[in-house]
């Protein structure tokens, strides 16, 4: 006896959801054989959590951090009998307005590791009777990409960094001073970041080049422990300069074309992203490189200009109360096995996911 379901989308054309945005679609799901059920749940779930490991000599210390941005549940009117043959049942629902951004996030950092993610999904839940019975889920995924609402300038802004240098055998103060204006620090997904800089080596030693790169920053605040960055290159947004002689500066125009999967992401107590564009004076030994930081934040600016319409009976269209919208017919096939768990199965993760479904409540 098994259960086989599919979860049709109704997808936006790009495949990605934003806050605000209606989630619908059919489920389809047969049972080969009479089944007892007691109650057929449909939910729309949306959860975050991190995992920080740090580790300190041979001991090891671990937080985490969970919130539910999203947990809406519907209960089929086909509960609470013996099922047989095949159904369908159409299901909509409304994300909220300010929720972040899907996200997996896995990295070593001594002395930390840190595992985190943010994820939504539709999941179909078949409780049967009986203490020794297992529930049936099946569940699919969806992504989500929330707008940026601007926390930096967008408005030119300038940054600086000096450096005192050490020369041996002369009273000459020795300076490298770096400059950089950027034009805004809020660039649409796929945008251009343009920054102005400056480099005046007011040394006698030869810089060795300057180095560009667009950093992602993954900040992560577990219970019990403060904020904790970590770094990631982004190899495609990396570039190189020559030399700069002594008593020399060099001006030179920094245009970054961002990917267009780099996106900020926000409305997240425990989880966030931003970039920096990182540019690093390389000078040789024994001195110190001299390294300056700009903030950048990178999404789209979306304003709904129109509140989204209340679904009725807030999610739920007429008929699917009263099973005029569910089917049913034994003498219909249920969808074949790996047609079924093609769609539902595979995006069913792991077992893991069970402790958080049943976490109602707010953020913690």
């Amino acid at each position: 006896m098994g259960v086989f379901c599919q979860i049709n989308l109704k997808q936006p054309p790009d495949g990605v959801y934003h806050g605000g945005d209606q989630v619908s679609g059919m489920v389809k799901y047969g049972v080969d054989e009479p089944m007892d059920v007691e109650k057929i749940t449909i939910s729309l779930k949306g959860m975050g959590r991190v995992i920080l490991i740090k580790k300190s000599g041979k001991n090891s210390r671990r937080f985490d951090g969970k919130e539910v941005y999203v947990d809406t549940d519907h209960i089929l009117p086909q509960g609470n009998c013996t099922l047989k043959g095949s159904y369908e049942v159409p299901f909509y629902f409304r994300l909220p307005e300010k929720i972040p951004s899907s996200i997996e996030y896995t990295k070593r950092q001594s002395p930390f590791r840190v595992k985190c993610y943010i994820k939504y999904y539709i999941r179909l839940k078949f409780e049967k009777p009986g203490w020794f019975s297992f529930d049936n889920h099946f569940r699919k995924k969806i992504t989500v990409a929330s707008p940026v609402a601007p926390e930096m300038s967008m408005e030119p802004i300038m940054y600086g960094e000096r450096s005192q240098l050490l020369q041996l055998f002369s009273s000459k103060t020795s300076t490298l001073i770096m400059k950089a204006e950027i034009l805004s620090s809020v660039v649409p997904k796929g945008g251009k970041i343009e920054i102005k800089s400056e480099i005046q080596n007011d040394t006698n030693i030869v810089v060795n080049g300057v180095k560009i790169q667009l950093l992602e920053v993954i900040k992560v605040k577990p219970n019990g422990h403060g904020e904790v960055k970590f770094y990631d290159e982004i190899p495609e947004c990396e570039s190189k300069t020559g030399t700069i002689q002594p008593e020399a500066t060099q001006i030179m125009p920094i245009d970054i074309i961002v990917p267009p999967n780099k996106i900020s992401l926000q409305n997240s107590d425990i989880i966030s992203r931003d970039f920096v564009v990182r540019i690093t004076t390389d000078l040789p030994m024994p001195h110190r490189d001299v390294v300056l930081e700009i903030p950048v934040q990178i999404g789209d600016y979306f304003v709904r200009n129109n509140p989204p319409p209340e679904l009725q009976d807030k999610n739920w269209p007429p008929g699917v109360g009263d099973g005029a919208s569910a089917s049913a017919s034994a003498d219909d096939p249920p969808p074949t096995y790996w047609e079924a768990m093609g769609e539902g199965k595979k995006d069913d993760e792991s077992s893991s996911d069970d402790d958080s479904d049943d976490e109602k409540g707010k953020k913690s």
